[in-house]
């Protein structure tokens, strides 16, 4: 009997099967009736691997917008630390410097989203307290980077999360394919009792890979011989 693959086949081999499946239905008036339903999973299938492509595509949109927000706040986060730490005389050990940043700066950029967003605001506020004039110059302008990041970071979540199920119903999709692709075959044994050459016909045979060229294993360089001897 024919070998019908499962969702665990690659969309496109799956509906290359489905699709050989149906020309051979439509093209026997005695199947035809069977190829609508083909029809339909086929199409099921092709929409929900189109929104996958597209689910995947857009998360890859906010990666990129989440990395470039992460980027402007670290970077605007280091230029403050070298404007504190020249403030301070390169002490880190001042209250001016060590309540701003008391694990240092990597514990600002190690963070992300709502947690970093926290204690930017915890360090904007010690900057008010021993360093006016840099909080007017940069306070807002890192709430606002951490805030953006923040938001960057909970969209690029979001899509990944829509890809994600997007993919489950691409999986769905094969699995409802595939059992047509089942149903489809008792319904013709049913239809052709005992006639294994003539159902065969109907589904496509598993094409063979041509197997690659095997790659010669290297051979040791030969032994040196003995030296010449005095001629």
């Amino acid at each position: 009997m024919p070998r019908i693959r499962d969702e665990n086949t690659g969309t496109e081999e799956l509906l290359r099967d489905a699709r050989y499946h149906y020309a051979a239905l439509l093209a026997d008036p005695e199947t035809a009736h069977l190829s609508a339903s083909v029809k339909k999973q086929m199409d099921a299938l092709q929409q929900a691997e189109a929104a996958s492509q597209d689910a995947d595509l857009v998360s890859l949109e906010k990666q990129a917008l989440w990395n470039r927000a992460e980027y402007l706040h670290d970077q605007k986060q280091r230029v403050l630390e070298l404007w504190v730490q020249g403030a301070v005389g390169k002490n880190r050990r001042a209250p001016a410097y060590a309540e701003l940043y008391p694990h240092g700066l990597s514990d600002v950029i190690a963070l992300s989203g709502e947690e970093q967003e926290r204690r930017v605001g915890l360090l904007v506020s010690k900057l008010g307290q021993h360093h006016a004039d840099l909080h007017k110059k940069v306070g807002k302008e890192l709430e606002k980077l951490a805030q953006e990041a923040t938001l960057a970071e909970k969209a690029q979540k979001e899509a990944e999360t829509a890809a994600e199920h997007a993919y489950l119903d691409v999986r769905a999709a094969r699995s409802e394919l595939s059992r047509q692709l089942r149903r489809n075959e008792g319904a013709l044994i049913s239809l052709f009792p005992g006639d294994r050459a003539r159902i065969r016909l109907y589904y496509r045979r598993p094409t063979k890979t041509r197997p690659e060229d095997p790659t010669p294993t290297p051979q040791p360089p030969p032994a040196p011989g003995p030296a010449p001897g005095p001629v």
